[in-house]
């Protein structure tokens, strides 16, 4: 599931003002909530195929928003910055992919919960709706994403949705169930460890893990024999598996924030806990050439740097100029001059 679900009870702001702002918040809670891998938005059918039909405020749809000048898509009182600039947010906007319905014909189990279900929450002023998105983002185990329009969205999860559910043999029942939610970036984080969860448990093969290489380690680039060693070296049945996701995270987060000066093995080992080695000259004289891959522009490299895992080893290429680091080998340890 790569989709965040709108939740319809959190638009329109009170005022075109506040649904600028408002607008700037989405932006960047989406951007941020694509670094869990959910890149789609879901929204009600009767909203249309993109969110530009949207009414906003009262009297003002998103399409107003994007058509208006740019010096006019930035709130009252707040002044552009240059990282997020009217015009930024405008591109950034419509890169949004958004689809409809909530649930699709290709989730039949779920969209049968669905018919069978209703969902409602009580808001704050004590006013009781009825709450697709939400039961949507339920059903489907995702999260559901608001316009942060007022206090009641300000929260990383829904704790009391009710949902009236019509049995098979025509009973029927309530039950209060909670949602995983975000309005602004923040609350991103708080479902990480979740996210990293369900995305492991549905890699099927070793060969997944090298299919969505991308989604798991955005900051790294896996070259080399790496695809091969994946499938017939260590295996999803391996137990070195869980730890090599993990050490590659851990390298990853290190990569994402490296945009300056070289390399550093101790800040790697301080701050992500990673024991980086290199290689005695004596070895990398004898057996450097095992150390040796091409990286995807046809460049060989001598990948010297390795973490190990268990009795595996990773070795790869932090590029200094271009603060890219490249992971050219997987498997059992290299020859040393100790052997």
């Amino acid at each position: 599931m790569n989709d965040l679900i709108l939740n319809e009870l959190s638009y329109p702001f009170k005022n075109k003002y506040d649904a600028i702002a408002g607008i700037k918040t989405f932006i960047e809670t989406f951007g941020a909530a694509s670094t869990l891998g959910l890149t789609r938005l879901r929204i009600h059918e009767n909203i249309g195929k993109k969110l530009y039909r949207l009414e906003i405020a009262p009297g003002y749809y998103v399409s107003d928003w994007l058509n208006s000048p740019c010096d006019q898509q930035t709130a009252a009182g707040e002044t552009a910055k240059k990282e997020a600039s009217p015009f930024d947010l405008r591109n950034r906007f419509r890169e949004i992919t958004a689809n409809a319905p909530f649930i699709t014909d290709y989730e039949p189990i779920e969209k049968e919960e669905f018919d069978r279900s209703s969902f409602e929450i009580a808001l704050s002023g004590g006013e009781t709706k009825a709450a697709e998105g939400l039961g949507t983002a339920f059903l489907l185990d995702t999260i559901a994403m608001s316009f942060l329009s007022g206090s009641f969205w300000d929260t990383c999860k829904i704790e009391r949705l009710k949902r009236y559910v019509i049995k098979e043999d025509g009973g029927d029942y309530e039950e209060f169930v909670e949602v995983r939610h975000v309005s602004r970036p923040a609350h991103i984080e708080t479902h990480r460890q979740w996210s990293d969860k369900k995305k492991r448990e549905s890699l099927k093969t070793a060969g997944d893990l090298w299919d969505r290489r991308e989604e798991f380690f955005p900051h790294l680039v896996l070259c080399g024999s790496i695809e091969q060693q994946l499938k017939t070296i260590i295996g999803i049945g391996s137990s070195y598996f869980n730890q090599l996701i993990d050490r590659l995270k851990l390298l990853d987060a290190y990569a994402k924030n490296w945009t300056s000066g070289s390399f550093s093995e101790s800040e790697v080992k301080k701050s992500y806990g990673l024991d980086v080695s290199g290689e005695s000259p004596y070895t990398m004289k004898k057996y450097g050439n095992q150390r040796r891959f091409r990286l995807p522009d046809g460049r060989k490299e001598y990948f010297e740097m390795h973490i190990k895992t268990g009795q595996l080893r990773f070795h790869f290429f932090p590029d200094e100029e271009t603060h890219r680091i490249y992971v050219g080998y997987i498997g059992p340890h290299l020859r040393t001059i100790t052997d």
